[in-house]
């Protein structure tokens, strides 16, 4: 029998999320996009001129991702030739700073949605896609779209980091869980594409929240420093609109990602600016030698 394959993928309001969307339904695949904002929202509305199905998901909230299940549930019930192929955890968020400007609810947000909003999706969707694994050469996968910050850690990033690190551990552990079962569970790092979507959107806004939660002796310390990145940062996702992200080597290695008939377990996007440094990263140098390498890939605004 014929199937008609069904995607669901998460944090499809923008930037990486938008795109892959966009282009799976342009696949011919059946898409269903959780979105934050919900579904009456230009972007939402894009989504649906391509024939896509928009619906309302936060992954912190365990009711808002049992209701995107079932959304999904009664899709695949109404049209008894679908069949759920892959679930994509692209949803993130990022707030850059040193970990002590960081307030507990930043901290928390970026692991409780990098991290645990994927492990809540995959918790609802495991079954059914487990289950599919058997059917003859459907090859089902879940694919969490992680970072280059989860294979290097870098200043600034810690809390990020920490959340990207863990989902490539947990793939990695999931993949081995499930391979015998016909199911893949896929890494896919994108590199960079800051000034194409909306994840440091907040960062203004995050910045003076940073410098409120300060004592008065950190804030002698950090305070231009802070002001000098959040400006910067700020200007970095100004006028970005939904669908910004263009980037075709990014898009095309999703591509692969989703429909290859026998996927690799990492598709990783390393433009040479990033193998260059991230290369350098790995000799044995002085921290000192470490630390000048990282501002120089950074290029951050130097306020020091």
């Amino acid at each position: 029998m014929s199937w008609t394959k069904v995607v669901a993928i998460t944090g499809c309001d923008s930037g990486l999320g938008w795109a892959i969307a966009a282009r799976a339904a342009r696949e011919g695949l059946v898409t269903i996009a959780g979105m934050y904002n919900g579904s009456d929202t230009e972007a939402a509305r894009a989504l649906k001129n391509l024939c896509a199905h928009p619906y309302k998901l936060d992954v912190t909230d365990s009711k808002s991702v049992t209701e995107f299940q079932n959304y999904v549930k009664n899709v695949l019930q109404e049209n008894p030739k679908y069949k759920l192929y892959a679930v994509v955890n692209n949803a993130g968020v990022m707030t850059v700073g040193n970990y002590e400007w960081q307030t507990p609810q930043m901290i928390e947000n970026m692991i409780n949605v990098n991290l645990l909003g994927a492990m809540r999706v995959v918790s609802s969707f495991l079954p059914e896609l487990r289950k599919n694994g058997a059917i003859n050469d459907f090859k089902p996968r879940i694919i969490n779209v992680a970072s280059h910050c989860g294979l290097q850690a870098l200043p600034c990033f810690g809390p990020y980091s920490a959340s990207k690190a863990g989902l490539l551990a947990w793939t990695r552990a999931l993949h081995l869980e499930h391979f015998r079962d016909g199911l893949s569970v896929i890494s896919f790092i994108p590199g960079g594409f800051i000034g194409s979507s909306n994840l440091t959107m907040n960062q203004v806004e995050n910045g003076n929240k940073m410098l409120s939660h300060l004592t008065e002796e950190q804030k002698s310390i950090y305070e231009k420093r802070i002001r000098t990145l959040n400006k910067y940062l700020g200007q970095a996702s100004n006028n970005t609109r939904y669908d910004s992200l263009s980037n075709e080597v990014i898009i095309e290695t999703f591509v692969k990602a989703l429909i290859d008939n026998k996927p690799k377990q990492v598709y990783k996007v390393e433009p040479w600016r990033y193998k260059f440094y991230y290369n350098l990263l790995k000799m044995p140098f002085p921290d000192i030698m470490y630390y000048w390498i990282i501002k120089k890939f950074l290029a951050f605004p130097d306020s020091e």
